[in-house]
């Protein structure tokens, strides 16, 4: 019974992590209420934390066992710079307020990621 309740709780809390990261909300199952600009948004900002966090294991590989790891680290500040390109034109199509807020938001936290890392 113990097992059965840990494998439970093993796939609601997987469930919860990849929506998180798939949608930047934490819930157990994605809404399928959302706009199709709400969805793009949401693909977005996931390949934009996915690339920060490529980068940032880029800098501790190279700190850690002193490989160079500048290919992994451009490539990541490239999809960064991509995903910025993808959510200005998304932002220049959508007309819902509340989608161009949250865009505004993603767009200032691409900024200041770029402005942490350069």
């Amino acid at each position: 019974m113990k097992n059965l309740i840990t494998i439970v709780v093993v796939i609601v809390v997987a469930l919860v992590a990849f929506n998180y990261f798939q949608t930047g909300e934490f819930k157990l199952l994605p809404g399928s209420s959302m706009s199709p600009e709400e969805h793009d948004l949401n693909r977005l900002k996931g390949e934009f934390r996915r690339a920060a966090q490529a980068y940032r294991q880029a800098g501790r590989s190279a700190g850690v066992s002193g490989l160079d790891t500048t290919s992994d680290a451009a490539a990541a500040l490239e999809t960064v710079d991509g995903v910025e390109r993808d959510v200005k034109a998304l932002r220049k199509r959508t007309k819902d307020p509340e989608v161009i807020a949250k865009i505004d938001d993603l767009l200032a936290e691409i900024k200041k990621y770029k402005e942490d890392v350069r």
